[in-house]
């Protein structure tokens, strides 16, 4: 039987041949990679307003807010406030909290000032823990905060009789220095 192909023999060539075609798909093709990762950990630290007087918002972050409304010498304190009239001048005084937080830093203790944002209205005093704010220059707090902790600081706004009605605004700009 010359040129014919028997049914088995057929068979026989299929399966070698099905069994070649799986060989080459346990020798599937493979490659590989690699990412490399660099950094470097770095200390850091974070300061939060944890407390005002006032109707404040934003406790808890860098950046809270305390509303006074309006303020005058024979009228009620606000919220979180006392208020003491004196012969020439009234003053308004509550407390900040601020909250001081390390990561990745073996400081034991940190420095804290606070300076005005913009000149105080004419008439006008603004202190933290006694000692008078400008913004000409950051005032030291203290320079043994305790990390973790809320320090509390006294505040106190001071009003000259003589200072003209108008806004007070202003922004106590907090620096918390490692040491």
């Amino acid at each position: 039987m010359k040129g014919k192909v028997s049914m088995n023999t057929f068979s026989k060539l299929a399966i070698v041949s099905m069994l070649v075609g799986m060989s080459g798909l346990a020798n599937a093709s493979e490659s590989s990679g690699s990412l490399t990762v660099t950094g470097t950990i770095e200390s850091s630290i974070s300061l939060t307003i944890e407390s005002a007087g006032g109707t404040t918002a934003g406790t808890g972050t860098e950046a809270a807010v305390s509303a006074l409304g309006s303020i005058a010498k024979y009228g009620a304190a606000p919220t979180g406030f006392t208020l003491a009239r004196g012969a020439s001048n009234w003053t308004l005084s509550s407390t900040v909290g601020v909250k001081v937080e390390k990561a990745n830093l073996t400081s034991t203790d940190y420095t804290l000032t606070a300076q005005l944002g913009v000149a105080p209205a004419s008439g006008v005093t603004w202190k933290l823990n006694g000692s008078t704010l400008s913004d000409s220059a950051a005032t030291t707090l203290t320079s043994t905060g305790t990390y973790g902790s809320t320090g509390s600081y006294s505040w106190d706004i001071v009003i000259a009789d003589s200072a003209a009605a108008a806004a007070i605004d202003n922004v106590i700009n907090f620096t918390a220095t490692s040491n």
